[in-house]
């Protein structure tokens, strides 16, 4: 870019005085070209915002026309820098960010030329720097192509766990986390084994949660001392309808306890899976290791059969981490019922 413009800038001194800015726009088309490849395209694009640079003066101060101008050249040229470049969101923040460049490109330009330090130099010679200038900076556009917007969505997922968690719960989302981290360096972008620890990970952040079930209301301790107390009061009424609300009470107390039992049991069935899929985790982080570093000599079809069979393990534990659920009431049993005496007719 820098040679192009450079070169261009000298050839065009003698007919236009906007030769360093026409000279930087060709120069950063032509590397553009040359770098790139779809030269036709590019150099049209340069073609078109030269324009608008022809029609100007070499300065800022004219105005909003004037300003209009570089704007509308700055972007011609970023749209034909983007040709062939990743599209979309990146691509529109790719053409964004060039055509800005372009034009801070263009400023060092006419700072060069208008400078009070380069006025009692040689016209060829500020042409020069200036269309040099100008490709200089105008490198920096095509930087844009050259990066890529990265989202971790395990490290989203993370920032979305409560901050509450049991500390048996955290160190396994911690330790699930670790594993996302080694195995996302280890492992090349679209690899099986790579999304299938992902899913792993995040599948583990999300049930994270269920094991933070509060339970409320009274404790098992507090619980038994009613009943107890319940249990005391219906052997010692003697009126029915009062009998009848204790032993009521009595049944809603029993209904509680086993909903905590329930919610407990749920519990420690989510933490003793969640342990299981970390651990198969790690087993298939190992073994995915093993295998890069077995691919780098040679290929073993007994590795790669083990690694099939661990991947299978990993989303059969992960499916079964899915499926638990600790919140749902137990159904209550329904006590034997006799059945109805006949109705004697008459």
């Amino acid at each position: 870019m820098v040679g192009g413009s450079l070169l261009v800038g000298l050839a065009l001194h003698p007919v236009t005085p906007m030769a360093p800015l026409v000279g930087g726009v060709a120069g950063i088309a032509m590397g553009a070209a040359w770098a790139y490849g779809r030269p036709k395209l590019r150099l049209a694009a340069a073609i078109l915002a030269i324009v608008p640079v022809m029609v100007m003066t070499m300065g800022w101060a004219a105005g909003l026309p004037q300003a209009a101008g570089f704007v509308l050249s700055g972007a011609l040229l970023a749209l034909g820098l983007a040709v062939g470049g990743p599209r979309g969101v990146r691509g529109a923040l790719g053409v964004g960010l060039s055509a800005l460049t372009v034009l801070v490109a263009m400023w060092c330009a006419l700072r060069i030329v208008n400078a009070r330090e380069t006025m009692t130099w040689p016209l060829w010679i500020t042409t020069a720097a200036g269309s040099a200038a100008m490709g200089m900076v105008a490198v920096l556009a095509m930087l844009p192509r050259h990066l890529k917007l990265a989202t971790d969505p395990v490290q989203a997922a993370v920032r979305g766990l409560p901050a509450t968690l049991d500390p048996e719960v955290r160190g396994l989302c911690e330790r699930s986390v670790a594993i996302w981290n080694t195995t996302k360096d280890q492992l090349d972008d679209g690899e099986p084994g790579k999304n299938l620890v992902r899913d792993g990970v995040l599948k583990t952040l999300e049930v994270a949660t269920k094991a933070q079930v509060k339970v409320t209301g009274s404790t098992e301790a507090e619980l038994d001392k009613r009943m107890t107390d319940l249990d005391q009061r219906i052997a010692a009424s003697t009126d029915a309808e009062a009998k009848t609300q204790y032993q009521a009470a009595r049944a809603a107390l029993d209904d509680q306890r086993r909903y905590r039992q329930h919610i407990a049991k749920g519990r420690e069935r989510l933490v003793a899976r969640m342990h299981n899929h970390v651990a198969a985790l790690e087993k298939f982080q190992l073994a995915a290791s093993g295998l890069e570093a077995a691919r780098a000599a040679t290929t073993t079809s007994a590795s790669v059969k083990q690694l099939d069979e661990l991947s299978q393990d990993v989303a059969a534990s992960g499916e079964a981490l899915a499926e638990i659920e600790i919140g749902e009431a137990p159904a209550k049993s329904e006590p034997a019922t006799e059945p109805a005496a006949p109705v004697a007719q008459a």
